[in-house]
């Protein structure tokens, strides 16, 4: 099976109320990235929380960034929201799941909301 032809059937075979079907959502957007990107996620931790309601977000980034790197650094994705908002359509909410991911990353690597925004993220 190609690649092209797994992410098809990764989005086709979706179930939006399956955690795991998220969550491998979300691996996918993570195995995308370049890898250069992916030595800045060495160390920090990549989770799925249904928190997104309460925060009124689709994604958060926590810690203080890849050049100061005291505290430990995640990044969290938003399963109800994203769902809520995109679920509607798989290939939709793939296509927000990746490009939360490169927000909270771009928030990692030391942009702020204003600059992550100009990114087109």
């Amino acid at each position: 099976m190609s690649e092209m032809d797994y992410e098809r059937e990764l989005v086709s075979g979706f179930d939006v109320h399956d955690e795991e079907d998220f969550k491998a959502l979300v691996r996918s957007a993570l195995d995308d990235l370049p890898l250069e990107f992916h030595r800045a996620l060495e160390h920090v931790a990549v989770v799925v929380s249904d928190g997104g309601r309460r925060r009124r977000a689709y994604g958060l980034y926590q810690g203080d960034t890849v050049a100061q790197d005291y505290f430990h650094d995640r990044i969290v994705i938003f399963r109800d929201t994203l769902t809520r908002d995109f679920g509607h359509d798989p290939e939709l909410l793939r296509a927000q799941v990746t490009k939360t991911v490169r927000h909270e990353l771009a928030h990692h690597l030391g942009w702020d909301e204003k600059g992550v925004r100009k990114l087109g993220l």
